[in-house]
């Protein structure tokens, strides 16, 4: 399959799936209660990020916040498959040097500035996760994004006052990533509670279009799953 037939089904699978787990999200917050049971569990994620480029110069990481959801299932005792979305993951990193530049600035006094490159992907991240213990367990899978925004801001500090541009970088970035995620999770009360993850996401599809430069996406997420209700009481039918 040549490279323009695997990225169309990427942009196309990410395309079409996005609407059904977003619903799925949906469902989680407003029925939570009602659908989870001993060995399905669903939750919120909220998370901070911290992204940077692989190849950009001079670059520092880049932090965000992150939100989305989680829905897990407990094949048995030692195995776990999960699903998480994150419906604001932010990536791109700050302070890149102008040679990485996609446009020259309208305004002439911004020439040669620092660029804070923000990047905000839809991600999906199935996985497969080995329980230690009730409370701690590892993952690995494969993390897919849709790219949903893209900003260049070129800033610089003047006498008179701060000078500000912003540029919409979309046609330069590509709308797909994919790469892999691993994670380490600890789960609070004997694995009913919270989730504490701790999670690396890395790309593998160069994040640039139409130009020569590239540069790869990296992000450390460390994240709370909050579940939404709790598992089917024993004792009630």
């Amino acid at each position: 399959m040549s490279y323009l037939k695997k990225y169309s089904l990427v942009v196309f699978l990410l395309l079409t799936g996005c609407q059904t787990l977003k619903g799925q999200a949906l469902i989680a917050l407003l029925f939570g209660k009602k659908i989870t049971n001993d060995r399905l569990k669903l939750g919120i994620i909220l998370g901070a990020s911290s992204s940077w480029l692989e190849n950009a110069t001079g670059q520092r990481p880049r932090a965000g916040f992150a939100i989305g959801a989680y829905t897990s299932y407990d094949l048995n005792d030692k195995w776990q498959v999960v699903m998480d979305i994150v419906m604001k993951s932010p990536k791109g990193a700050k302070d890149i040097r102008y040679e990485n530049t996609f446009i020259t600035p309208d305004d002439p006094q911004l020439i040669g500035t620092e660029i804070d490159r923000n990047i905000t992907y839809l991600t999906v991240a199935p996985l497969i996760r080995y329980k230690f213990s009730p409370s701690f367990g590892i993952a690995i899978g494969p993390h897919l994004g849709a790219r949903t925004n893209a900003k260049d801001i070129y800033q610089k500090s003047m006498d008179q006052g701060d000078l500000s541009y912003r540029y919409n970088s979309k046609d330069h970035t590509h709308l797909a990533d994919a790469g892999a995620t691993f994670d380490v999770q600890y789960v609070l009360m004997k694995g009913k509670g919270l989730r504490l993850n701790a999670q690396f996401n890395l790309g593998f599809v160069n994040a640039y279009k139409d130009t020569d430069m590239s540069a790869y996406n990296r992000q450390v997420l460390l994240a709370v799953g909050i579940p939404i209700g709790g598992g089917s009481k024993s004792g009630k039918k």
